[in-house]
């Protein structure tokens, strides 16, 4: 992979070298960056081999940050994210913060406001803004293809045993409460892009938690019916137990309907109950193609100084969905 243009001048710090540290390690060295160090307080062994080089390894985020890196990659457990955005903000960096953005609105507003005051820029990791299906499903939706949007469903799942093989998945941040887990803020793409499709939504009602299966604090699944302001029903699974995994989508509208599925790589639209377009990723598209755009976003957009696809007022708007509908099951 070719390095882009402006990366050579970029310097980034990535907090945290868990499975994603490691993932933008590799994705911000394919792009060319030019000076790439790494925060690890834990200090665990890493998933999977990685020559760190010259990659200066910190235990100190005041000592790192006074080192003059340009941005900072916040890759480590949810429920820190807003203490470590700030002090990179205080430190006039650019910030590009993992999904979610944290596990509650407390600080936000005012990462918010000196964030403006610096003009930095602040993306958040929702690469599925990035997918060629997405893509072409939001194409398709402003061209008002499916004429107008009744009603959409979206279930997805995966056991979350089996998402690190190599760590007890009972220990990771998805799995803990206090650190920001369970399924509603770690699955948190579904609202992210149902958000970037469909616009602002509310919850109507919600039913999940946690059936003791996988012996974790955190709720490990959702049942949601929420409404847009355009009056769109959208019903939303999301749960850490399927077996196989599945990402689905179905969008129902009054001249026609959409299909996604991201395991099959493609999207369907028929129009009056005729085949109108298709969608498929390109041959050779892998995940990680996600990961390397989304990066590619955010260091253009330090470079231009532009705004991100998936700029932080958006990550809050999101997160208040996601929070919306943790307190509706906290209710039940």
């Amino acid at each position: 992979m070719a390095g882009i243009s402006g990366a050579k001048e970029l310097s980034a710090l990535i907090v945290g070298l868990g499975s994603i540290g490691v993932r933008h390690l590799g994705n911000l060295r394919r792009l060319g960056c030019g000076k790439i160090g790494a925060l690890r307080q834990r200090n665990l062994p890493l998933h999977t081999e990685v020559d760190l080089g010259d990659v200066p390894i910190y235990s100190d985020y005041g000592e790192a940050l006074g080192q003059g890196y340009k941005a900072v990659i916040l890759c480590n457990p949810t429920s820190m994210h807003v203490e470590y955005a700030f002090k990179a903000a205080e430190a006039g960096c650019h910030l590009y913060i993992e999904k979610p953005v944290s596990n509650s609105l407390e600080g936000l507003a005012d990462l918010e406001k000196r964030l403006e005051e610096t003009g930095t820029v602040a993306a958040v990791g929702c690469q599925f803004r990035f997918h060629p299906n997405l893509l072409a499903i939001q194409k398709w939706l402003s061209e008002k293809r499916v004429g107008r949007v009744l009603s959409v469903q979206v279930d997805t799942g995966e056991y979350l045993p089996g998402w690190h093989p190599w760590e007890d998945y009972r220990a990771s941040y998805s799995a803990q409460k206090k650190l920001g887990g369970g399924v509603i803020l770690t699955l948190i793409h579904e609202i992210d892009y149902l958000f970037w499709l469909l616009g602002p939504m509310k919850t109507l009602c919600a039913i999940g938690g946690n059936s003791g299966a996988l012996e974790i604090d955190a709720e490990e699944h959702l049942s949601a019916l929420l409404k847009t302001e355009s009056g769109t029903a959208v019903e939303l699974h999301l749960d850490y137990l399927q077996k196989p995994p599945s990402r689905r989508m179905k969008i129902i509208g009054s001249e026609g309907m959409i299909l996604w599925d991201y395991f099959e790589g493609e999207a369907g639209l028929t129009v009056k109950g005729e085949k109108a377009d298709d969608s498929r990723v390109p041959p050779g598209w892998e995940r990680n193609d996600l990961f390397v755009a989304v990066m590619k976003n955010f260091i253009d957009c330090v470079c231009e100084k532009s705004a991100p696809r998936v700029p932080l007022s958006d990550g809050i708007e999101v997160l208040k969905i996601a929070l919306e509908l943790k307190e509706n099951i906290g209710r039940r």
